[in-house]
């Protein structure tokens, strides 16, 4: 089962919803003026959510390329992010992976993970699933859900790394413990086939019964055939 990406937009508004939305402008300008990049990013984020202000994409932009030009990771993916949509700025997908590159090396989980997807994708750089991986795991390690699912998956298909059913259960069930439904769904899988683990029917219904009540349709079909 294929895992469609959630919208680069949609990420980015719940990642920025965490701003604060009647903390007071001006105080977090004053600091931003004053070379503070962390106030940089915050307003950043203001502008691009119109929390206190007229919402304004290049204003954002403005603010998190002074982040970012201070080597603070967490400026430099939101400017990343704002050039991979063309928001603000250029439509730039090289230029996104570069601060991708810059913020993932400084551990920022979120940029591992763009990173990863990126290589995977082929955008802007490329192809290349055994960095996919990599990046991927990276921010599993951290803890991201999407991440710990990727790769998983990536170990079950043996894309990018040596294929290795029993490191795809371990990263299945980190994701299946955060509530992954197609994490789940995956580790039912594997209990069905055998694959990592001991074969195990009630196992696999165990799971495909989990997955099934988040509304997950291959765990329904998949429970039905085993229920009969």
């Amino acid at each position: 089962m294929k895992r469609k990406r959630a919208s680069l937009i949609a990420s980015v508004l719940i990642l920025l919803a965490s701003a604060g939305a009647q903390e007071d402008i001006s105080t977090w300008m004053n600091k931003a003026k004053a070379g503070d990049p962390a106030a940089q990013v915050k307003v950043g984020q203001m502008y691009a959510l119109g929390q206190g202000v007229g919402r304004d994409s290049s204003e954002a932009a403005k603010w998190f390329k002074k982040a970012a030009d201070q080597n603070y990771a967490d400026g430099q993916y939101h400017l990343g992010v704002l050039y991979e949509v063309g928001r603000g700025v250029p439509l730039d997908p090289p230029t996104a992976f570069r601060l991708y590159k810059l913020a993932a090396r400084q551990g920022h989980v979120d940029a591992q993970y763009d990173l990863a997807v990126v290589y995977e994708q082929g955008r802007g750089v490329a192809k290349d699933d055994a960095l996919a991986y990599k990046w991927y795991l990276e921010a599993a390690k951290q803890g991201k859900r999407e991440a710990e699912y990727k790769t998983a998956e990536l170990c079950e298909q043996g894309r990018g790394v040596q294929q290795n059913y029993a490191d795809a259960f371990k990263w299945y069930s980190a994701a299946a413990a955060l509530d992954d439904s197609e994490a789940k769904f995956k580790l039912g899988h594997l209990y069905e086939q055998g694959l990592g683990v001991p074969q195990s029917n009630a196992q696999a219904m165990q799971w495909y019964r989990q997955a099934a009540q988040q509304g997950n349709p291959e765990a329904k079909l998949a429970l039905r055939a085993l229920e009969k």
